[in-house]
């Protein structure tokens, strides 16, 4: 059997378009999942030079081989949620070649066309459409050649799982790889960019895709169940050393000097690495590398003035602070008018902490230096923004520079992935060897890049009969030097050695997103500032679906809020708002989440009457809550059922029902464990997850002091409803759309929403964590 190698080696197709067979390998060591071992995979190399991929040659995506499999190139990151199947399934629809017979390569920026990387839910709703424009293609192009091979016009052919034969005559048949197997397409596409890349082929109408729509078992979940996956965390090549940073102790602190005594006659001692203020110990294995960032002995100077006030006082920080900046006023109608002759006015103001990646598996990273060229193992989710940052920091050419993708646990937002892969190749090239590091957990949880803090006043004016007639949303984000990704003078060691941009990037607060009618409404957003910009642990940057959960947090528990004072039920309410008929996009979206709404209340069998339910008696009191939202052209609405004992405090979410609507659905099964995937995350930062600080430094730093949700507080039941379709049957089918960040943003509002139902007490401060919950409830008497 001919292995890819070997393919490669004897064939005129290179992945990458050089004649460097070592190179060849390391393309293939790629297809054959996660380097075959990063180990085989450095030996492989070559040293470069790695230059980009075309992403208008066909041979850059695809691979068709003599025994008609192939292997598909895509410039994209798997988080874990199945999508490189999804794209497996979408290219072999529109090539003709069945799924099993297929491979896919994604992420290595030496072996893939630069579609960015993961992020901002494109991966189905954005790059998916080249990847299958290109498929389609190349299915136009191998029907040529069967045309020419056979002496029988395109027309008159048919085509069915990589074997194209007479439609009169089905024994006249040729395969894919007796056409081109072993050979190069040759074949030139067109685009401005990789994201519009296209041939003369359309795809195919949703009818035809006979792949799209079914449920595929995911080709990488048996590597991670029986243990032979190789992760990021695994990366190893012969003479690699390893690494631990040793952070300042407090926020903005200055580095006066470093005892290298204390540790030069540690085992396994090689050098202590400092710059500015970032310091690192190297070792010539792991666990001494812990020991001597342990033992090093560093004097530190703290800052003059605290570097942000504690965490009990930031929300009356954030309202007292000049902001920053201010987004321009999103102004309908005439909202003062409006308030001034409203029968009722409700206001409320609604709180969200910084909240963190804190992810399972610390960031980690490994670099190798060899042959004059950097290549470096991560699992940074946008590995080609990693490369092109880590050129710039090092000053070396970008095509001597190269990230092998690999998969773990840092993912969704900006998390310190980016951090630690810049800080590996910084220490592998000070060192001139390959380099090993990992972030500690402490580390990780207390210096990850977090999501930006919120407090978000509402006001809301309704008529005689309970319509809304007005609303006002006033929102501040604690944003100001929002992060970037890889960015090679915002990354963490960039700040610490002093060669940071000379002025942040601002972030921002922005507005919720929903499709009600509100005919006189003003949303105003602004960003804050704490005291200490660069050098802290409480830089933001984006944490899944960025600032969606905190926006819709304050807006749908204000929309119930509004829904109790009208003694109106919370769905009925909403159902009113969403009501108001247009022609526009709006409406068409409008519609659609009206059947999202519907669709989750009928699954829940929701009862319509109004919050908060009669009290139950007894310790346990139980209740029921929606919320709805959209993002991009995705909508989403979720209905959390919880049970909250009356002498503890505690909240048990028992139960979740979501209405998904993302359009054409690529594969039913993947994308339920998606959206449960979401709302189990999102939940956690709902019950649990707040980022703590005494003024100087982060305190919570571990899972005792930074609990996460766990399985005893997971939901007994989650019911996803994918709803796909729109009440008008005239409309054409829907394109693939993102999935997994609108689940995010619901679902904190839907449980506060069921806490309120349950107890009546209105908690408005995120997370509701047991202790904060009992405090509201002996409070309000209950």
């Amino acid at each position: 059997m001919t292995t890819r190698r070997d393919f490669l080696k004897n064939s005129g197709y290179l992945v990458v378009g050089i004649s460097a067979i070592a190179h060849a390998d390391s393309a293939i060591a790629q297809a054959d999942g996660a380097l075959a071992g990063a180990q085989g995979a450095a030996a492989a190399q070559g040293g470069g030079p790695y230059p980009d991929l075309d992403f208008r040659q066909l041979d850059s995506w695809i691979v068709i081989r003599p025994d008609s499999t192939a292997t598909f190139h895509v410039g994209k990151t798997d988080l874990g949620q199945g999508t490189g199947t999804a794209f497996r399934q979408m290219m072999a629809d529109e090539l003709d070649i069945a799924y099993d017979r297929t491979s896919l390569v994604m992420g290595s920026t030496d072996v893939t066309v630069d579609q960015g990387g993961s992020g901002g839910s494109d991966a189905i709703q954005t790059d998916g459409w080249p990847m299958r424009r290109v498929a389609a293609e190349a299915r136009r192009v191998l029907l040529e050649l069967a045309s020419a091979s056979l002496g029988v016009p395109v027309a008159q052919l048919a085509v069915s799982e990589g074997v194209i034969s007479v439609a009169a005559n089905p024994s006249r048949r040729v395969t894919y790889g007796e056409l081109i197997g072993g050979k190069r397409f040759n074949v030139t596409l067109s685009g401005n960019n990789t994201d519009a890349t296209t041939g003369v082929a359309k795809v195919k109408d949703v009818q035809q895709l006979k792949i799209v729509g079914q449920s595929p078992q995911r080709y990488d979940i048996p590597a991670k169940v029986d243990g032979t996956l190789k992760w990021a965390v695994d990366a190893k090549v012969p003479g690699m050393l390893h690494a631990r940073n040793v952070k300042p102790p407090v926020a903005g602190a200055t580095l006066v000097s470093i005892d290298e005594s204390s540790v030069r006659s540690l085992p396994g001692f090689v050098k202590v690495v400092s710059k500015g203020n970032y310091v690192a110990v190297v070792f010539e294995r792991e666990e001494q590398a812990i020991r001597g960032a342990r033992q090093l002995k560093v004097n530190w100077q703290k800052p003059a003035t605290a570097p942000f006030p504690n965490s009990e006082d930031l929300y009356t920080y954030m309202r007292r602070a000049t902001p920053t900046s201010s987004a321009a006023p999103n102004v309908v109608g005439n909202p003062d008018t409006a308030f001034a002759g409203a029968a009722t006015v409700i206001e409320a103001e609604y709180e969200v902490p910084f909240q963190g990646h804190t992810s399972i598996g610390p960031a980690h990273a490994m670099a190798d230096p060899s042959n004059d060229q950097m290549t470096i193992y991560s699992n940074d989710m946008k590995s080609y923004g990693l490369r092109n940052g880590v050129a710039q920091f090092l000053q070396m050419p970008r095509d001597r520079v190269r990230v092998v993708w690999m998969e773990g646990p840092q993912a969704y937002g900006r998390t310190a992935a980016d951090d630690a892969g810049f800080e590996a190749a910084y220490l592998a090239k000070e060192l001139g060897r390959p380099v090993r590091l990992q972030w500690m957990r402490d580390e990780e949880t207390a210096w990850d890049t977090k999501g930006p803090a919120f407090t978000v006043k509402m006001r809301g004016g309704l008529d005689a009969q309970g319509h809304l007639v007005a609303l006002d949303y006033d929102a501040r984000a604690a944003d100001y030097n929002h992060l970037g990704y890889n960015e090679y003078d915002t990354v963490l060691i960039s700040q610490l050695m002093g060669t940071r941009r000379a002025q942040p990037a601002r972030g921002g607060a922005g507005n919720p997103s929903e499709m009600y009618a509100i005919p006189n409404r003003r949303m105003t957003s602004h960003v804050v500032s704490l005291p200490l910009i660069w050098e802290t642990p409480l830089r933001t940057g984006n944490l899944r679906d960025p600032n969606g959960p905190q926006q819709t947090f304050a807006s749908e528990s204000f929309i119930d809020e509004l829904a109790a004072a009208a003694n109106a039920d919370p769905v009925e309410f909403r159902m009113r708002l969403l009501t108001a008929a247009t022609t526009d996009d709006s409406g068409f979206k409008r519609a659609r989440s009206i059947a999202c709404v519907k669709a989750a209340a009928d699954a829940f069998k929701w009862d319509a009457r109004p919050s908060p339910k009669r009290r139950d008696s007894g310790n346990i009191l139980t209740g029921r809550g929606i919320a709805y939202s959209y993002r991009s052209q995705t909508v989403v609405a979720q209905i959390a059922e919880v049970e909250v004992n009356r002498r503890t405090g505690h909240v048990w979410v028992k139960r979740i029902v979501c209405a998904h609507d993302c359009g054409l659905v690529i594969n039913p099964e993947g994308l339920r464990r998606t959206v449960e995937g979401g709302m189990l995350y999102t939940l956690s930062r709902a019950l649990h997850e707040e980022v703590k600080f005494d003024g100087e430094k982060v305190t919570s730093v571990d899972w005792v002091s930074h609990p996460t949700l766990t399985h005893a507080d997971a939901p007994a039941s989650i019911e996803v409803v994918i709803v796909n379709g729109d009440p008008n049957p005239n409309r054409p089918d829907l394109p693939h759309y993102g999935a997994g960040e609108t689940v995010c943003k619901p679902l904190i509002a839907a449980v506060a929403n069921a806490i309120y139902d349950a107890t009546g007490v209105r908690l408005r401060r995120v997370p509701f964590r047991d202790a904060r919950v009992l405090a509201a409830l002996k409070t309000a008497g209950v």
